[in-house]
C-alpha cells in the first residue's frame, strides 16, 4: 500500500515571506493521530499579506480562517485548537489537529505536490520523506542573499511512532547516503527529529530519509 505523505509541504511557503515552521506529529498503531504545528511569519510579511491587491501573491496563511479552509477541505482532518501571538519579529500561530489516517495527513500536508511514499508491507512501514527542493526552485541570483533574508528561521519537525524505528538517506537517485547534506537529524527507538535553516532549505540540493517502524 502506497499513500502520499509530505512532512515539508509547508515550506514552499517560504517563497512568499520570511517564516519558519515547527511541526510535530504524533502516529498511532492504526494509522491516526495528531498534529502541532507552530507556523512563524515575520511582522513585515504578515503586514504585506494582509493589505488589500495581494490577494495574488504567493499564499502565506494569515489567520485562523486560512487555517481553517485547509483542514475543511481534507476529509479525516479537523483543527482542534488555534491560537496567535506576536513578539517583536513574527507573529506565531498555533495549531493543532487531528487526523483519522495516513491519507487524511498526507492530503492536508501534500497541497503543493511535494510528497513521500509511504509503503505497508508485511506488518512494518517505511516512509520516505522528501527533504531539501530541486536545484533551480529558486533563482540562482537570490541564493546568496537567502542566509540574510531568511536569518534566524528553521524549519523542523518531529515524528513519533507506534513502534521502534530505524533511518536511511539517499539523494534523488536512490544512492544510498550516510548522512544528510543539509539539516540535522536526532533519532530515539520511536521518533525522529529533523532541522535545517530556511536558507539551506531554500537552497536546493534535496535528499530524502527514509523511516521504518
Amino acid at each position: 500500500m502506497e499513500k502520499r505523505f509530505a512532512v515539508l509541504t509547508l515550506a514552499a511557503l517560504t517563497l512568499a515571506a520570511c517564516l519558519g515552521m515547527e511541526t510535530g506529529i504524533s502516529v498511532k498503531r492504526n494509522g491516526s493521530g495528531t498534529i502541532d504545528m507552530a507556523y512563524r511569519v515575520s511582522n513585515e510579511a504578515f503586514a504585506l499579506g494582509t493589505l488589500p491587491g495581494n490577494e495574488n501573491s504567493p499564499p502565506v496563511p494569515v489567520g485562523k480562517e486560512d487555517f481553517e479552509r485547509s483542514f475543511s477541505r481534507v476529509p479525516g482532518m479537523e483543527m482542534t485548537s488555534y491560537s496567535e501571538k506576536s513578539d517583536e519579529r513574527d507573529r506565531i500561530f498555533l495549531i493543532k489537529a487531528k487526523f483519522d489516517s495516513l491519507d487524511a495527513l498526507a492530503n492536508f500536508l501534500d497541497a503543493q505536490g511535494l510528497h513521500a511514499a509511504v509503503k505497508t508491507e508485511g506488518g512494518a512501514t517505511a516512509m520516505t520523506i522528501n527533504l531539501g527542493l530541486e536545484s533551480g526552485f529558486v533563482d540562482p541570483d537570490l541564493a546568496p542573499i537567502l542566509p540574510v533574508i531568511f536569518d534566524g528561521y528553521y524549519m523542523a519537525f518531529n515524528i513519533s511512532l507506534p513502534r521502534d524505528c530505524k533511518v536511511s538517506y539517499a539523494d534523488t537517485a536512490g544512492n544510498a547516503l550516510a548522512v544528510l547534506p543539509r539539516g540535522e537529524v536526532a533519532t530515539a527507538a520511536k521518533s525522529v527529529s529533523f532541522r535545517v535553516p530556511m536558507a539551506d532549505l531554500l537552497a536546493g540540493g534535496a535528499a530524502a530519509m527514509t523511516i521504518t517502524w
